[in-house]
């Protein structure tokens, strides 16, 4: 599962883990670098499983680090609504399944969580209910006529309230200088997280 934060984010991820926007270890001076008309709609936005509270009570990933919202935001595509930013600037935060329903609430989507067509799902047993096609193959594309496919590309993995650190495999990067800056971070904090440069990650 995966999940990008801007570089300048690092130190408090690895200081209180990933919290959603209401949490009590929120960082005023975190830098968001997605669509915030999104995030707060999820505030008030009902998780489709009784009793599982709102969206935006959960930290969300994507079953792809190659996510829509990325390629928005390295190319401008979307501006002002997210802004630009540079390769260089981003993390691609990764976590396994496996660690994820370790957690004391989580669930997962068939498409972006807050869409009305989409479904939740708390059982593992539903994940064949995920376009992995499109997604294992990075295909958002509409011009064969499918234009449910960027929803269903969205599919997410969410975790209520905390990610704690430990939770976290590895960490991606563009280029050799986010790399040094993310090691030393991580030196910084006394952390164990391996970092590579995986230049697909960022669509190139």
């Amino acid at each position: 599962m995966y999940r990008i934060i801007h570089k300048d984010n690092l130190s408090d991820v690895l200081t209180h883990g990933i919290v959603n926007k209401h949490h009590q270890n929120a960082s005023k001076s975190f830098i968001s670098i997605g669509n915030l008309a999104i995030i707060d709609v999820r505030s008030s936005t009902a998780v489709r499983i009784e009793g599982y509270g709102n969206i935006g009570d959960y930290v969300p990933f994507y079953f792809t680090p190659r996510s829509i919202m990325l390629y928005n935001i390295i190319t401008g595509y979307y501006a002002p609504k997210v802004p630009r930013r540079g390769k260089d600037e981003i993390v691609v935060i990764r976590c396994t399944i496996d660690t994820l329903i370790q957690r004391p609430r989580w669930f997962f989507t068939d498409g972006q969580a807050n869409d009305g067509e989409t479904k939740h799902y708390n059982a593992l047993s539903s994940l064949n209910k995920i376009d992995w096609t499109s997604i294992q193959s990075s295909n958002f594309s509409k011009s064969d006529g499918d234009f449910d496919r960027q929803r269903r590309y969205q599919a997410e993995f969410l975790v209520q309230d905390l990610v704690p650190v430990e939770c976290i495999e590895s960490l991606y990067v563009y280029c050799e200088d986010t790399l040094a800056l993310i090691e030393e971070c991580i030196k910084t904090m006394k952390k164990k997280i391996p970092v590579h440069i995986h230049k697909p990650y960022f669509f190139d």
